[in-house]
């Protein structure tokens, strides 16, 4: 909890500045999971996908699945994994919007939803993929 705590106050103590460069890489890090969802086959379907505040970051299709992607990138190494900012509110909110995104769109496509991490490291950018990250039904 300690860990976290000093994460979220980190975020909070960020500079303007900081803040801007951190959404650039954020763009960056969704750009270049595209491209790399793209070069492994995977048909994009949205990009920021948006209804009110919440948004979805990449929704592609894999095959049969229709794959709900967020993207966490960080331009530096912490204690904090990437995946693990994606919580449990914040998985909640995808599913729902995933839903909605299902409902409007009449998709049939069996869910997926992926988590891709993207952290810069000395000598280059690490992308992991985490598919299958998590389902409905651990809610």
């Amino acid at each position: 909890m300690a860990l976290l705590k000093f994460h979220v106050q980190r975020e909070n103590n960020r500079t303007s500045e900081e803040r801007r460069e951190a959404l650039e890489f954020g763009k960056m890090g969704e750009q270049m999971t595209a491209k790399y969802l793209t070069d492994k086959g995977y048909i994009i379907l949205e990009h920021n996908y948006r209804r009110g505040h919440l948004e979805i970051d990449l929704i592609a299709l894999d095959g049969d699945e229709l794959v709900i992607v967020e993207v966490k990138s960080r331009a530096y190494d912490t204690v904090l994994q990437p995946e693990d900012a994606v919580g449990h509110k914040k998985r909640q909110a995808l599913i729902r919007l995933a839903n909605e995104y299902v409902k409007s769109h009449n998709r049939r496509e069996n869910v997926r939803f992926d988590i891709v991490t993207v952290v810069s490291k000395e000598g280059g950018t690490e992308i992991k993929h985490l598919k299958n990250a998590y389902n409905v039904m651990s809610f």
